[in-house]
């Protein structure tokens, strides 16, 4: 066995990660106390393996719900129907309000009418970007997305880009698949919601831990996860697990030592919009244009911070007791046969998939930086952005399992490998994908984190002229 199989990934010291995270400190909303103090967490963790640690703060906008209810009329009497509201979306008047069911079996515009107007829209389907627009021009009441898979509670998601700017003003929320075959089976017809969101300025934190490379320390490899999880949840698998694997490889690799700079990254708020990648891609793209500015900048010999990333590893979804690892790689094709090759030595099923995924390495990919993304599938995963995602189904066997292929991999092509196997390129036939990635990481996390940035400096803007008008008195 040489040196770069031999593997030191312990599943037991992950699984003491996932259970910090997931049920000491429980639910990690972005922007929230519950994210914040995971984000102390991780960051003590990384400094305890003598790596170089900061934290990247950025604003966001953090929400929750303070009442959400459903009544439908079957006949003359009223029941509750369980529904779960969608974070920052509008809120309807104190009382609630009443108004007429309207049901729709399918998401194609062309079923969008002025038949809605007015009225509580139960729709069964993914609108498809673009098309939220189209939804929001028939001026409904209401909007509550019916779960097209059968599933034991709705998703918890909030509205983000394009959905935020098309639906805002309107209550929407999400519910079982069952209960909207309930609601039609009983053929009722008239509804009543009460929904009460709050929203509040707040940020959010990237937790990096660097090791500096000893032959190549100008070649930066990113292995990152994020550790935020949806409203209300622990999840566990998503994505304590991931954040395990990436503390976890830290301490192992940074034990073995590297040629190259590894940039091990915590994300924040990546549920509510991929938002801590997003503003780390955009800060590379920033210095990058500042120093190629520099008169002292030489474009052959120089490299800019955005030029030295060569790699990032992506570790979303792990920790299934049962399920099917996979892998979505941006980038050249050596990187989907270094993984099929691997599996096979180790004996390890991964399957390889071109393309994006949404996850924490697609805005890196979409400035040209090539990503690997590891994820682990099927089974109880279909509980995620949900109270069910805890950690009754996650197993310190599948950490390691996970964790060792990982250790193997980049220990081969990235800490020891006299130079790097894969070429920093993302071709042509992969920029249309990612695309929608690279426009919101130069644009920003979207509006949401550009209001609170603005919110915030106001706010903070109002204290000293406050504090002057006391003392005048």
């Amino acid at each position: 066995m040489d040196k770069t199989t031999r593997t030191q990934f312990d599943g037991r010291k992950a699984m003491a990660h996932v259970e910090h995270l997931a049920v000491t400190i429980g639910p990690r909303l972005t922007g929230t106390p519950g994210e914040h103090t995971a984000a102390a967490y991780i960051e003590k963790t990384f400094k305890s393996f003598g790596l170089s640690t900061h934290r990247q703060k950025f604003p966001v906008q953090t929400f929750d719900s303070a009442k959400c209810r459903l009544a439908v009329q079957d006949g003359r009497k009223w029941r509750d129907v369980p529904i779960q509201p969608v974070g920052l979306s509008a809120s309807t008047p104190a009382a609630g309000f009443t108004g007429k069911l309207h049901v729709l079996e399918s998401a194609d515009p062309d079923y969008f009418t002025s038949e809605m107007a007015g009225k509580i829209v139960l729709l069964c389907g993914k609108v498809k970007p673009g098309d939220h627009f189209k939804l929001a021009a028939c001026k409904p009441k209401a909007v509550i997305f019916v779960e097209e898979h059968l599933t034991e509670e709705p998703v918890r998601v909030n509205l983000r880009g394009e959905t935020l700017e098309a639906l805002g003003k309107v209550p929407v929320g999400r519910m079982r698949h069952l209960d909207g075959v309930d609601i039609v089976a009983r053929g009722a017809t008239k509804a009543r919601l009460k929904m009460v969101n709050t929203q509040r300025a707040s940020h959010c934190f990237n937790v990096i831990g660097e090791l500096t490379g000893t032959d190549r320390p100008d070649e930066i490899v990113v292995i990152c996860g994020h550790y935020d999880s949806s409203r209300g949840v622990a999840g566990a698998s998503d994505n304590a697990g991931g954040a395990a694997l990436v503390m976890e490889l830290a301490r192992v690799l940074s034990a073995a030592g590297s040629k190259r700079t590894l940039r091990f990254i915590a994300f924040g708020g990546e549920e509510t919009g991929l938002q801590g990648s997003r503003h780390y891609a955009r800060e590379l793209l920033k210095a990058d244009k500042r120093q190629r500015k520099l008169k002292t900048f030489n474009d052959k010999t120089d490299k800019t911070e955005l030029a030295r990333h060569v790699l990032t590893f992506n570790a979303d979804v792990h920790g299934a007791v049962l399920g099917k690892h996979n892998f979505k790689y941006s980038g050249s094709e050596d990187l989907a046969a270094a993984v099929r090759l691997l599996a096979k030595e180790l004996g390890v099923a991964t399957g390889t998939e071109r393309g994006p995924m949404s996850s924490d390495g697609s805005p890196l990919a979409a400035i040209g930086i090539p990503a690997l993304q590891f994820a682990r599938g099927g089974g109880t995963t279909g509980y995620l952005h949900s109270t069910l995602d805890d950690i009754r189904f996650v197993s310190p066997d599948a950490l390691e399992k996970a964790g060792r292929f990982s250790e193997v991999l980049l220990k081969r092509y990235v800490t020891t490998a006299a130079a790097m196997a894969f070429p920093r390129e993302i071709p042509d036939g992969q920029k249309a994908d990612l695309e929608k990635y690279k426009v919101t990481a130069e644009r920003g996390a979207g509006k949401v984190g550009r209001a609170a940035g603005k919110r915030a400096t106001k706010k903070a803007a109002k204290k000293p002229a406050k504090k002057a008008k006391r003392r005048a008195r």
